[in-house]
């Protein structure tokens, strides 16, 4: 489940959706990517070609299936991210070890294409965090409604702004894990409508 989690976030984000990011994450695991059996300079080369390929849900408007964003980038952060976790021994070991939210989030930032963003969403998804906030566009746009933030920025200001929505969901008696996905789905919801 963690690596499954760690290629789904290096897939979502920055403009790709959920269900975008889903289908890339179903055909990237289907390579068998942390296989033992690849070498980098085969694996690299492998995923970038299939995330070229126009095979992508959801449909686009015509029908046809998509290409993936972004697959030079995203298929080097992939190979890398795996080397990493092959060179670390595995992720559950390395989260195990690992007894604080902020420590785990901090030992997974040293991932290739994670930041404190990535760390936290996958954190959050496999349960091995409640107390940090998977800060994004969603996110923001329900804090500034609610006046919780005004000018702050990411990444920049992204500690001041974890801390501004975790005081925001103890005001709300809301744990924050939830309340994010709640605001994720609300916003995403609303933005799809218009």
């Amino acid at each position: 489940m963690l690596r499954r989690e760690l290629v789904f976030c290096l897939l979502g984000g920055h403009g790709v959706t959920y269900e975008l990011a889903t289908s890339a994450t179903s055909v990237v695991l289907a390579l068998r990517p942390f296989a033992a059996s690849w070498t980098y300079a085969d694996l690299l080369p492998t995923i970038h070609s299939e995330l070229r390929k126009a095979q992508f849900e959801p449909r686009r408007k015509d029908g046809g299936l998509r290409r993936y964003r972004y697959p030079a980038r995203k298929a080097r952060l992939l190979a890398d991210a795996v080397w990493w976790v092959h060179e670390r021994g595995g992720l559950g070991e390395g989260l195990t070890k690992r007894h604080a939210e902020a420590e785990r989030r901090d030992w997974l930032c040293s991932c290739p294409g994670v930041g404190l963003k990535t760390a936290s969403w996958l954190l959050r998804n496999c349960g091995w965090a409640r107390e940090l906030a998977i800060l994004d566009v969603h996110l923001l746009r329900a804090m500034t409604e609610a006046g919780v933030i005004n000018d702050e920025r990411l990444p920049r200001d992204y500690l001041q702004i974890e801390r501004a929505y975790l005081d925001w969901a103890q005001r709300l008696g809301a744990c924050p894990a939830a309340l994010d996905l709640f605001l994720w789905d609300v916003q995403r919801t609303r933005r799809a409508r218009r």
